[in-house]
C-alpha cells in the first residue's frame, strides 16, 4: 500500500510538471464546482467559508510557505527577477488603493478591492501554468523565482497590516505587536522568518519532505479546500451586483500592471541592466495573472467582504483564461 501511494504521488509531483500542473487545473474546477453545488443544490451554509479558509490558514498555509522558501534556492542569480515580482505586487497594490478610493464603497468592500488588484494568481493555477505551457519548464521555474521576495513581503506586511485593521475595529489605537505573530492565523509571519534563516544557514529541508511529497499534499489539500470555500460564496445572480467594479479592478490587472511591468523592463534597460528574453517574456506573462485565491482567503479570515472577493476572483479568473492567456499565445508563439 505505501509503495502504490508513493508512485501515485510522485506522478503528481514535480517530477512530472505535465501531470501536476493538470491535476492542479483538475483541482481548482472540481473544487469550485463542487461547492457551488454544494451552496446552491444542497444547503450548505456559505458562511461556512469562513471557517474552512481559516482552517487551511492554520493548518497548511504557513507550512507550505516554511517548506517552499526553505527548499528554494536564493541565490544572486536572476536577482532582478523577484524584485520585478516585488515591484509589481507593490504598484499594483498602489494603483489599485488610488483608483478604488474614488469609488463610493464601504471600508471593507474597498479593502477587498485592494487585495484582488494587489495580489495576483502567480502560482500553478495562474500565472506559472501559462509561463509552462508557453516556455516549458524553464518558464516554470522562472516564475517560483519570480515568488521569491513577494511571498515573504505578503506575510511580513500585508498580514500584519489586516491584522492590525481587525485589531482597530475594537480599538481605534490598537498597533500591531510582536506577541500577535502567535495568533494562530499570523503563523506564516514567523514561518517565513525561519524558512529564510534556515535556507541562508544552508540546512536541508528533511529527506521525508521529498521522498513523501509533502508540499505536493499539502498544496492539493489546500487548494481543495479553498477553491470549495470560494464555490459556496459564489452565487451566479449575485456577480451582477458587482458589474462596476468589475471594470476598474480588470483594468488595474490585465491593462496598468502590465504596462507597469513594460515600463520597468525598460527603465532597466536604460540603466544597462538588460534582462534575458526568457525573463522579460516570464514577467510579461505573470504581470497579467488574475486575482489571488489568497485574496480570498485573506477576505473572509479577516471579515472582508467575503462575497465580493469570491465574485472578482470567478471574474478575473474567467477573462484571464478566455481572453488573456489566448492573446499570450498569440503574442509569443
Amino acid at each position: 500500500m505505501h509503495l502504490v501511494f508513493s508512485n501515485v504521488l510522485a506522478h503528481l509531483s514535480a517530477i512530472d510538471s505535465r501531470l501536476r500542473l493538470a491535476s492542479m487545473f483538475a483541482v481548482l474546477v472540481g473544487g469550485l464546482a463542487s461547492g457551488y453545488l454544494a451552496s446552491n443544490r444542497f444547503g450548505v451554509p456559505e458562511h461556512l467559508a469562513k471557517k474552512i479558509m481559516t482552517a487551511v490558514l492554520v493548518s497548511f498555509n504557513w507550512l507550505i510557505a516554511l517548506l517552499v522558501i526553505w527548499r528554494m534556492q536564493l541565490s544572486r542569480q536572476l536577482i532582478w527577477l523577484p524584485i520585478v515580482g516585488l515591484c509589481l505586487m507593490l504598484t499594483s497594490t498602489a494603483l489599485s488603493a488610488g483608483l478604488f478610493s474614488f469609488l463610493k464603497l464601504d471600508r471593507r468592500s474597498r479593502l477587498t478591492l485592494i487585495l484582488a488588484g494587489g495580489l495576483s494568481n502567480i502560482g500553478y493555477t495562474g500565472g506559472a501554468f501559462v509561463c509552462y505551457a508557453l516556455f516549458g519548464a524553464v518558464g516554470l521555474a522562472l516564475a517560483n523565482i519570480y515568488l521569491l521576495l513577494s511571498l515573504p513581503t505578503f506575510y511580513l506586511v500585508f498580514l500584519p497590516l489586516l491584522k492590525v485593521r481587525e485589531l482597530r475595529l475594537k480599538d481605534s489605537n490598537a498597533a500591531f505587536r510582536l506577541r500577535q505573530v502567535l495568533d494562530p492565523r499570523c503563523l506564516a509571519i514567523p514561518a517565513v522568518i525561519t524558512a529564510v534563516i534556515l535556507n541562508l544557514a544552508n540546512v536541508k529541508t528533511p529527506d521525508f519532505v521529498l521522498k513523501f511529497h509533502i508540499i505536493d499534499i499539502f498544496v492539493y489539500t489546500a487548494a481543495s479546500l479553498s477553491f470549495f470555500a470560494i464555490g459556496l460564496r459564489v452565487k451566479l445572480s449575485r456577480l451582477k451586483n458587482y458589474i462596476n467594479l468589475y471594470f476598474p479592478l480588470v483594468a488595474v490587472k490585465f491593462i496598468l500592471t502590465p504596462a507597469a511591468a513594460i515600463l520597468i523592463i525598460w527603465l532597466l534597460a536604460l540603466t544597462g541592466r538588460n534582462l534575458d528574453g526568457l525573463v522579460e517574456k516570464v514577467i510579461i506573462v505573470l504581470s497579467t495573472a488574475p486575482s489571488a485565491v489568497l485574496m480570498v482567503t485573506m477576505s473572509n479570515v479577516f471579515d472582508l467582504d467575503g462575497p465580493l472577493a469570491s465574485a472578482l476572483w470567478v471574474v478575473t479568473t474567467a477573462a484571464f483564461a478566455a481572453i488573456v492567456v489566448p492573446v499570450l499565445f498569440f503574442v509569443f508563439i
